[in-house]
């Protein structure tokens, strides 16, 4: 009978599997000891910085998404589809992108907040869109960086990448510009993130800051798929991109959705003191903020006008694209709906832009150029929150038509329509800024309650 061979495991391989063990736990009881020196880093009551939070949620088995680290650039950057990179500021919802090599860290707003013409042709620093979102001499600007609170101390400039990109295959960011505290997203964002499988796709159109040769501006459809524009009359959704110190502390939250990290906080006890965003409840009905002064603060109802059980469709005018108490629509919401309103001492006169924007000059800031006054009117092309609702009116007039008025259509794009049309109706109104928040949280199913002005105060 011939002798079975017997395997011998040689010394060397012996000392390899040895090595390979020795390298797997060295590997792991370093991460152990990286954890734990990161979750032990503070007190208990100690305040935890918001870098030092999310670099404890670095992502080192799977590099393609969660929080990676570029050790070439020294750069954080949330890829994929994460659900714990939320953060809410100034009342309003922004998602982590990065976290750069001096530890500060760049914000993207999780929705859209306007719509508008974007001047992108003329390049991001003489668009529509950059004055709209910064802060500068000229009169209207910056409707968004003016809602953000404490930013001199919470804001630093935000990169832009402003490559020409003519092939989508080859996508670069070898020219930035960081000269604006406000920004927006650029292909070169969106392919690192990575694209429509990333929460940059969030089901709503919205421009990109990247120009081709030709100077046709780039935007993402609903889908999440990249189109080019051609056309400078083409109207769609402004994201706003930010960066904020590093060193800032966690009030609260934890990253998620419904608990984001909450990096700034004050009491409201007044309407003026109440965040863009928040929530206000007027007789049975809900109104978002729009917009916040001293003397007064704009809301929009939450949803549109009701006849019954269905939505009130309603012509706008036969006669005019400017909107008025005169009007078919201005009539109706300063009479019919404005005396149903309980307190509706609570509203004051509200100056609503009217004016003309015309083919040649785009700029939102026009429309202001001409203001209707009255008690109730709605929404403009440049207001925030004016692309929350489909198939409504707004005070945007058609271009060079009398006949014509910009309305956000059933599918949510915005086109001129006839004035006689009927639309869905959402009111919007300015109320005294004095009002006393008695109860509520501000959230939409908690929204503030309103009492009478303080007569201290008045």
């Amino acid at each position: 009978m011939a002798k079975k061979k017997v395997l011998k495991i040689t010394p060397v391989l012996v000392l390899l599997n040895i090595l390979i063990i020795i390298i797997i736990c060295t590997f792991y009881l370093f991460r152990l000891i990286k954890y734990y020196r990161l979750e032990h880093n503070s007190k208990p009551g100690e305040a935890v910085k918001l870098v030092d939070a999310l670099i404890k949620k670095q992502s080192y088995l799977d590099i393609t998404k969660g929080l990676v680290l570029d050790e070439e650039t020294n750069v954080y950057t949330y890829l994929g589809n994460v659900d714990d990179n939320y953060l809410n500021y100034s009342g309003m919802l922004f998602r982590i992108m990065s976290i750069d090599e001096n530890k500060n860290i760049r914000l993207v707003s999780e929705d859209i907040l306007t719509y508008m013409y974007s001047g992108l042709e003329n390049g991001y620093e003489k668009s529509f869109v950059n004055k709209w979102l910064n802060s500068s001499e000229d009169e209207h600007s910056g409707v968004f960086e003016n809602i953000l609170l404490n930013k001199e101390n919470i804001l630093v400039n935000t990169d832009i990448c402003m490559d020409t990109i003519d092939d989508l295959n080859s996508i670069t960011c070898n020219k930035v510009n960081d000269t604006y505290k406000v920004g927006m997203l650029s292909l070169n964002d969106y392919k690192v993130i990575g694209g429509k499988n990333s929460y940059l796709n969030n089901g709503k159109s919205y421009y990109l800051s990247s120009l081709n040769s030709e100077n046709g501006n780039y935007y993402l459809l609903d889908t999440g798929d990249i189109a080019l524009n051609v056309s400078n009359s083409k109207v769609s959704g402004v994201r706003a991109v930010i960066t904020i110190k590093g060193d800032l502390d966690i009030i609260d939250g934890n990253g998620k959705k419904d608990t984001p990290y909450i990096i700034e906080k004050h009491e409201v006890t007044k309407l003026n003191e109440a965040y863009v965003g928040q929530y206000i409840s007027l007789g049975d009905d809900t109104y978002k903020i729009v917009e916040v002064n001293e003397d007064k603060v704009k809301v929009a109802m939450v949803g549109v006008l009701k006849d019954g059980e269905n939505n009130l469709e309603i012509a706008f005018s036969k006669t005019t694209n400017k909107y008025s108490d005169d009007t078919i629509v201005g009539d109706y919401l300063n009479d019919d709906f404005y005396n149903k309103i309980e307190n509706k001492d609570f509203i004051v006169n509200g100056e609503y832009p009217v004016g003309e924007i015309v083919l040649s000059n785009l700029d939102y800031s026009l429309v202001y150029s001409s203001t209707a006054s009255a008690k109730v009117g709605m929404l403009t092309l440049g207001d925030l929150f004016v692309h929350e609702y489909n198939n409504i009116f707004t005070l945007s007039r058609g271009l060079e038509a009398d006949n014509f008025v910009n309305v956000i259509n059933s599918e949510g794009n915005v086109y001129s329509d006839y004035n006689y049309n009927k639309y869905n109706v959402r009111p919007a109104m300015y109320l005294d800024g004095n009002l006393l928040i008695t109860s509520g949280i501000g959230t939409e199913h908690g929204p503030y309650q309103l009492g009478e002005v303080n007569e201290q105060e008045d």
